[in-house]
């Protein structure tokens, strides 16, 4: 049996405690959905129902990779802040309206933080 999700989300968070610039993560495509590895531990899952999927894409834009095909993986490094809205892109719940702008912007903050912009709340 996987990983629950609130098993690997306390992990992940567990990981955010320590800030560090380069965290080597791992973008999957499972059976059930799409999963968030460092390490080969789960950080966070998504599945494969409406949500979820929105969640996904979000969550490899934020990334800066595409969602890769069934049974396959892609790999990239992030940032704890990148990391950080990473998870809470993969918690979002896609049945609320409100939801698709406050995905937008985390991964506007997320492709910022690739850029080299501060992310400045009071903008």
């Amino acid at each position: 049996m996987g990983t629950s999700r609130k098993k690997a989300l306390e992990y992940a968070y567990s990981l955010l405690e320590r800030p560090r610039a380069h965290l080597r993560v791992e973008l999957a495509q499972v059976s059930d959905g799409v999963v968030l590895r460092h390490n080969r531990r789960v950080l966070t899952r998504v599945y494969l129902n409406r949500s979820g999927i929105n969640a996904a894409t979000a969550m490899a834009e934020a990334l800066g990779v595409p969602i890769p095909p069934a049974g396959e993986s892609v790999s990239t490094l992030a940032s704890t802040g990148l990391l950080y809205r990473v998870l809470a892109i993969s918690q979002i719940d896609f049945r609320n309206e409100a939801a698709f702008e406050l995905a937008a912007n985390l991964v506007e903050e997320a492709l910022d933080m690739q850029r080299g912009r501060s992310v400045n709340q009071d903008e």
